[in-house]
């Protein structure tokens, strides 16, 4: 029959003080080592605005006890480092030599720790002035109508938007669009606030205006035509055309409340012989030169126009 192995409380009170005894004695010695912190800049430069985002976290070797090491890295300080010695590179190009920041980094170390060195020699930034611009606003619209109904038109209560910010990130926008407004099986007007999305990348970038009201006009769309006359242009000097035919006809979509406004003249009608000629045609193309804004489509038949040349 196996024995059973007794061992002493005691012992395990023995191996627990000689653990802490250990842990005590190594913690007490000195070490280096690195540690992380979080950054805060002070002292922009007046007038001056950052551009990009800097570096937020920068790498110190320091010494200490082991007690006061252990307790840094639980530690949530931040560094602060001045910007009120930044050297100028280029334009809008600006570094910070870390070894002017060395005593201001030492103040903020945790108790018992002294700095050894900073584990960067120098940090960038893009600074620049404060600006505005005004750029215009596109709609992002997903819109699906009814049968026989379709848009009239959208009316804005602004059509553009001004923003201020750091000149280098104005500089990369061209417009503000607005977010996705998708709507179905449309048939009558819609009143919406549209809110605007500013890009990602536009960092420090600020709007006057966080939404729009948009009107979306809807009508009743028909069918209309006009017989228009056709314009030859592009002729060369003593030569004459003849076409066939002289009219082509215009077809073209416009709402119910429109129709009445759409006349005949509102319509041109073109025909270039000069591109004839580049393509090795035998027949003339009409195309559109002019057409009412109110129509939301428009095609011309027949397509192809027969001439005869008179000189």
């Amino acid at each position: 029959m196996a024995k059973t192995l007794h061992i002493p409380k005691i012992f395990f009170g023995f191996l627990t003080a000689s653990f802490l005894m250990w842990m005590l004695i190594n913690l007490s010695k000195k070490y280096t080592s690195k540690i992380v912190y979080a950054i805060e800049y002070k002292d922009l430069p007046q007038n001056k605005i950052l551009q990009e985002e800097p570096l937020e976290k920068i790498s110190v070797t320091v010494e200490g006890s082991g007690f006061n090491l252990f307790a840094a890295s639980f530690s949530t300080k931040k560094i602060f480092l001045s910007l009120d010695k930044l050297v100028k590179k280029a334009d809008n190009d600006f570094y910070l030599l870390t070894s002017s920041q060395e005593e201001q980094i030492q103040k903020r170390l945790n108790s018992g720790l002294s700095l050894v060195k900073v584990n960067r020699d120098s940090i960038y930034f893009k600074l620049g002035t404060l600006a505005s611009k005004k750029v215009p606003v596109k709609l992002d619209l997903n819109l699906n109508y009814k049968l026989g109904y379709g848009m009239e038109s959208i009316n804005l209560n602004e059509d553009s938007i001004l923003l201020s910010g750091p000149e280098l990130q104005l500089n990369k926008i061209e417009y503000i669009k607005t977010k996705q407004l998708t709507l179905q099986e449309i048939s009558e007007d819609v009143n919406v606030d549209l809110n605007i999305e500013l890009p990602k990348e536009a960092t420090g970038v600020k709007l006057n205006l966080e939404k729009v009201k948009a009107e979306i006009l809807v009508d009743k769309f028909t069918e209309g035509s006009f017989e228009v006359p056709i314009k030859i242009v592009g002729i060369p000097k003593g030569t004459e055309l003849n076409t066939f035919p002289k009219k082509v006809k215009v077809i073209f979509k416009v709402g119910l409340k429109n129709y009445q406004k759409i006349t005949e003249d509102l319509f041109e009608i073109v025909c270039d012989y000069k591109r004839t000629k580049k393509d090795n045609l035998q027949y003339l193309v009409p195309e559109i030169k002019n057409r009412p804004e109110l129509i939301s489509s428009v095609r011309i038949t027949p397509q192809r126009i027969d001439f005869l040349i008179r000189k």
